[in-house]
């Protein structure tokens, strides 16, 4: 019976990566809850050939395969590269590293960065451009994030899991979105918190030190972390090493912390509270759950498979309740659920990873073959992906922002879409006002839709009125321009598609 359920799943695993090629390559449509089913199946049947343990095998070419890994991180990653940085966020970046010195005093600036992260970007700005720590650095950071992985994987497993693990990564659509959106704060966490996992099977001190760094860099990531070690601690026979651990990650986390605990800590309360009850209603900026079951059809019956394996070893190791507990927050949809996507992705590439080195132990031509396949797809779909990235705005755009600076010291930007208030804010040098965001807007959503929609010039006056002169209005292209009707209060300072008008009423 067993043997039947092996050449089942050998047939069955061999079948699903031949089509998963095909989709990569559009000739089938991946949208299909049938493929879903399919990976669960076979990731069930694949449980009859869990091994009691892994075997040591000799590992070839690994320095061939570690140099690919690291060329397909940095190349895919600098395909979309221009002079301006990817990502909405790029804009709320510059501004914050550029305004380390008003940290203190601003109540936005303690809300919107880490501590962790101001303090490094400022080391960072002694060297480089805000630019260049915008583009190549964060580049150079997405690598450190695929070496965190190979390194955590390997020490939890074998060297050649750790390997496959960083290959899967160079290559995840997923992780490349993650870089697209200009995450700084959830790769340099998820850095972090992986060399966290990785001290502590080894030496205490370091462990700490990257757990509080994860703490002040990334507090979603901190988040998975912490409950991951609670759990941990709870289940594990040493309690009293880690309850002093946990106790002292807390207590110098909450150091840093010291002086706007206000402004970044206790906002957050009701909103996490209220997402258990009312699931669904924060589910943060990127890609939503049913998108990103289809993206990782490639690797999830493998997943599941090196998940299998753990559970069936009752080896709870952090990577083991990192997945469980990303995975609940994502499918239950509690706070912020579409960020934590992200943690859920690399827990499955090392568990994917997992998996292929279980099927290479029971046959090592179909693991080489099936690896080759999987490769291959994630590598078309995501290169596909990267030479069509390109910024959210254009250069044209971004040098009519830059033509803010030349306006008085004191004045007032004002950008009515959210398209481009990031830009406005990064870009001009200028106090920016914008719907719904940072520190200057005097107005709820509603008194916005009016002045986005009325013909009475007297509402916009009213609306205007709150906001010191001189004040700037910027209308970029994408936007439709229901502002040059009113000459007597709007001067235009240019006669581009980018407009920028001066409030004179």
């Amino acid at each position: 019976m067993k043997q039947i359920l092996n050449n089942t799943f050998i047939q069955l695993i061999s079948i699903y990566f031949l089509v998963i090629l095909l989709i990569s390559i559009g000739l089938f449509w991946k949208y299909s809850l049938q493929f879903h089913i399919a990976a669960i199946i076979i990731s069930l049947f694949g449980i009859s050939i869990l091994p009691k343990e892994l075997k040591q095998t000799k590992l070839k070419y690994f320095n061939i395969l570690f140099g690919l890994a690291i060329f397909l991180t940095l190349s895919i990653r600098l395909l979309p590269q221009s002079p301006m940085p990817l990502g909405y966020d790029a804009g709320i970046y510059k501004y914050g590293i550029e305004n380390f010195r008003f940290f203190q005093s601003s109540s936005w600036l303690k809300a919107t960065f880490t501590p962790g992260f101001l303090y490094l970007t400022f080391l960072l700005k002694q060297i480089f451009t805000t630019n260049a720590i915008l583009t190549y650095i964060f580049t150079i950071f997405n690598l450190i994030l695929g070496l965190t992985i190979y390194l955590t994987t390997k020490e939890y497993f074998n060297k050649r899991v750790g390997l496959i693990a960083f290959l899967i990564y160079s290559v995840s659509i997923i992780q490349f979105k993650v870089f697209t959106y200009l995450y700084y704060k959830n790769i340099l966490g998820l850095i972090t918190a992986l060399l966290a996992i990785y001290f502590l099977k080894k030496k205490r001190i370091p462990f700490i030190i990257f757990s509080v760094l994860t703490a002040i860099i990334h507090r979603p990531t901190f988040f998975v972390l912490g409950l991951s070690y609670l759990i941990h601690t709870i289940i594990n026979e040493n309690k009293k090493q880690h309850i002093i651990n946990g106790i002292s990650i807390l207590i110098i986390s909450t150091i840093f912390y010291i002086g706007y605990f206000k402004e970044s800590i206790l906002p957050l309360i009701s909103p996490i509270a209220k997402s258990f009850i009312e699931t669904g209603t924060a589910p943060g900026t990127f890609i939503n759950f049913l998108t990103y079951q289809y993206s990782v059809l490639a690797y999830l019956p493998l997943a599941l498979l090196g998940l299998f394996y753990l559970i069936k070893r009752k080896d709870f190791n952090l990577i083991t309740l990192w997945t469980v507990i990303s995975f609940l927050i994502v499918y239950f949809q509690f706070f912020f659920f579409n960020r934590f996507i992200i943690m859920l992705d690399i827990a499955l590439i090392i568990l994917a990873s997992l998996g292929i080195e279980i099927l290479y132990n029971k046959n090592k031509k179909l693991a080489t073959i099936i690896t080759i396949i999987f490769l291959v797809s994630l590598s078309y779909v995501t290169i596909s992906e990267a030479i069509n990235t390109k910024p959210l705005i254009t250069n044209e755009e971004l040098d009519t922002i830059k033509e803010l600076n030349n306006t008085e010291e004191n004045a007032y930007v004002m950008a009515t879409s959210s398209i481009y208030s990031p830009y406005v804010l990064g870009y001009s040098n200028r106090k920016t006002i914008a719907p719904g965001l940072f520190q200057y807007n005097k107005h709820n959503e509603e008194e916005w839709i009016i002045f986005w929609t009325t013909d009475n010039i007297e509402e916009i006056k009213q609306f205007l009125s709150e906001y010191e002169k001189p004040l700037y209005i910027f209308i970029g292209k994408k936007q439709q321009d229901n502002l040059e009707q009113f000459e007597e209060c709007f001067k235009l300072q240019n006669e581009t598609r980018n407009k920028i008008y001066k409030y004179t009423c």
